[in-house]
Formats: C-alpha cells, sequence, structure tokens
C-alpha cells in the first residue's frame, strides 16, 4: 500500500496553494491556398483551465550585437495528474507562454510537474 504524504484533502482545502490558471496548447497545422503550412496553436480540450502554481528555476542571457536573448527557466505544479501533456505542448499562464521541456507525474497521482523554458527575444 503506497500512502502519500500529502492528502488530496489537504489540496483541496487550499485553494490559494494553486492561485493561477493555465491552458495547455498544442501545435495544429494547416495549408493555406497555395499549400504553404502553417503552424498555429490550440488549447487542447479539457485543459484550458488548469489550477497551478508557477515558479522560477533558472536561466541565462546571451547577448548578440544586435539583440539579447534570455532563456528562463521555470517549474509549473499543476493540481492533478495529466498523463496526456507531452513535451510537444506548451503551457499559457496568464501572458505567459511557456514551452514545455519535461513532465513529472508524482507517484500517487496527486500532481503534475513542468519543467518549461520561457524565451523571451525582441
Amino acid at each position: 500500500m503506497v500512502t502519500s504524504i500529502i492528502s488530496p484533502r489537504l489540496l483541496a482545502a487550499l485553494p490559494a496553494f494553486y492561485p493561477s490558471l493555465a491552458a495547455i496548447q498544442t501545435a495544429a497545422a494547416s495549408r493555406d491556398s497555395y499549400g504553404a503550412e502553417s503552424l498555429s496553436w490550440v488549447t487542447v480540450a479539457g485543459l484550458e483551465a488548469l489550477a497551478c502554481r508557477i515558479a522560477p528555476a533558472g536561466g541565462r542571457e546571451s547577448k548578440l550585437p544586435d539583440h539579447t536573448i534570455v532563456v528562463g527557466s521555470h517549474t509549473v505544479s499543476l493540481a492533478g495528474s495529466y498523463p496526456t501533456i507531452t513535451p510537444r505542448m506548451r503551457v499559457v499562464i496568464g501572458a505567459l507562454t511557456l514551452d514545455i521541456l519535461s513532465v513529472e507525474q508524482d507517484g500517487c497521482g496527486i500532481t503534475t510537474r513542468l519543467q518549461c523554458q520561457l524565451v523571451v527575444s525582441p
């Protein structure tokens, strides 16, 4: 028998633990009238308003002659188990859009952690 350190009832009683809402998006390819392929991002049904918490986990900055590229890493914790989320998707939280690098499920199916990357380029 597996015993969880965190009770699901405790998480349900702490709504402030997950103060933000996340939407998971996947790339959808389409073709225009000339046959050229373009990618657009669409929100995955059932994954549009997930309770979450985002926290910075590090970052770096690269200075080029004409601009600066800032790459920041974040961890996004989702309340619940979401095994359908893959690293080919991205997560949108408010005005932030983050590429998902890896997905981690806890052993009890209570939370999902996303290791993400925020890329800002002017």
